[in-house]
C-alpha cells in the first residue's frame, strides 16, 4: 500500500467510526423507544422518570466535573506562579551577588556601543 493511501485511511477510519457509533446510538435509542412503548402506562412513566433522573444525574455529574477540573487548573496555574516568585526571589539576589547584567542592560549596552561606532566612523572619514 502506498503512503498516500494509508494516510487517507488513517483519516478516514475515525470518520467511519464516528458515523458508525452514531448509527448504533440512534438504533439503541429507536429500540429503547420502542420497548418503552410497548409498556403499559404504569411502568412507562416510572422508567420515564427514572430516565429523566438518570439524565439530570448525569448533567449534574458533567458540571460537577468541569467546575472540579477548572478549580484543580486555577490551583495549578497559582502553584505555577507562586514557585516562579519563589524561583525569581532565590535567583535574583544570586544574580546581583553575581554581577550579571540584566537582558536590559546589555541591550542599551549594545545601542551604546552602537551609537559610538557611528560616531567614531563619521569621525574617520571626515578627517
Amino acid at each position: 500500500m502506498t503512503a498516500k493511501k494509508s494516510e487517507s485511511l488513517r483519516q478516514a477510519l475515525p470518520r467511519r467510526i464516528k458515523e458508525l457509533r452514531r448509527t448504533v446510538q440512534k438504533r439503541v435509542h429507536k429500540g429503547i423507544d420502542d420497548a418503552t412503548d410497548l409498556l403499559p402506562a404504569g411502568p412507562r412513566k416510572a422508567l420515564k422518570r427514572l430516565s429523566a433522573n438518570v439524565e439530570r444525574a448525569q448533567t449534574d455529574l458533567r458540571k460537577n466535573a468541569e467546575k472540579a477540573i477548572n478549580r484543580a487548573r486555577k490551583r495549578a496555574e497559582d502553584v505555577a506562579g507562586k514557585v516562579q516568585e519563589r524561583i525569581e526571589g532565590a535567583v535574583n539576589p544570586l544574580v546581583k551577588r553575581l554581577d550579571v547584567a540584566s537582558r536590559t542592560e546589555v541591550n542599551h549596552l549594545n545601542k551604546r556601543v552602537r551609537e559610538l561606532e557611528r560616531r567614531v566612523g563619521r569621525q574617520s572619514t571626515a578627517a
